[in-house]
């Protein structure tokens, strides 16, 4: 894990009497696409928590670049490198689409309050190229055409890919994609797959899902939360042919299913 560029150590996370957090180890590097999964409570939202300074571990360590965060708050993300999505969309219903986008280059701009004011040419040269900027960035996700309109009375996959123009505005090394799938339809799915997967040259990716056939499509590695533990982290391939998974998914169903299957064999 040398080389990446999040590694997760030995976190652990308790809320009362309940261990969110076990021991958990995990890593991202650039250039990767790396899934979160397990079951519902399994700890994925906290461990974003964790990573994203809401929640503050009880025991482990967190380091990004090679430096450790110890007391980083969530609006230190943007000067670290780290963007993160909602399960929302949270959106300023008036502003337009790319009015919206604009907002996430706001952490990066340099002109002071007195230009903005009054409009001078420093304030106004900067709005023009964020703007361009922000054009750019719905062309990529292919939403350009609706950068004038109000966002709510746009579909909710316009929406969503609004949201996430927001966030790449900054410039993150390190993308976290809290369920970006929910509320999709299974051809807009797709779309979004193919967004992600094309951002994983610029950044790495943290993704938490539900939908399986989205992690499936686009995850390089999957990490498999079970009870505030890793089960599982490792390829498509290996975790989908884990029996540890599979139990965590579904239970003493398969167990009970793999005996009946080993008595009719035996008969």
């Amino acid at each position: 894990m040398a080389g990446s560029r999040l590694v997760v150590e030995k976190l652990s996370v308790g809320f009362g009497g309940l261990l969110a957090l076990d021991g958990v180890s995990m890593s991202v590097a650039r250039g990767e696409i790396v899934g979160v999964i397990g079951p519902n409570g399994a700890g994925k939202t906290t461990l974003f928590n964790v990573i994203c300074g809401f929640v503050r571990p009880d025991a482990g360590s967190l380091t990004y670049c090679g430096v450790p965060l110890w007391r980083h708050r969530p609006h230190d993300l943007t000067r670290l490198g780290i963007a993160r999505t909602l399960q929302g969309v949270g959106l300023c219903t008036g502003l337009t689409v790319l009015e919206n986008v604009m907002l996430g280059a706001q952490p990066t701009l340099r002109s002071d309050i007195g230009s903005s004011f009054f409009g001078l040419w420093r304030s106004s040269r900067e709005e023009r190229l964020v703007a361009a900027r922000g054009l750019e960035v719905l062309d990529q996700l292919g939403a350009a055409d609706y950068a004038r309109h109000l966002p709510s009375a746009l579909p909710y996959a316009i929406q969503k890919r609004t949201a996430l123009g927001r966030v790449l505005m900054a410039e993150p090394k390190l993308l976290l994609l809290d369920e970006p799938a929910s509320g999709l339809s299974n051809d807009e799915m797709d779309e979004l797959a193919t967004l992600i997967r094309s951002l994983k040259d610029d950044m790495g990716v943290l993704l938490v899902e539900h939908h399986m056939d989205l992690v499936m499509s686009v995850c390089d590695r999957l990490v498999v939360l079970n009870f505030g533990q890793v089960i599982a982290d490792g390829t498509r391939e290996s975790v989908r042919a884990n029996p540890e998974v599979a139990t965590a998914y579904l239970g003493d169903e398969v167990h009970e299913s793999a005996g009946k299957q080993g008595t009719s064999d035996g008969a």
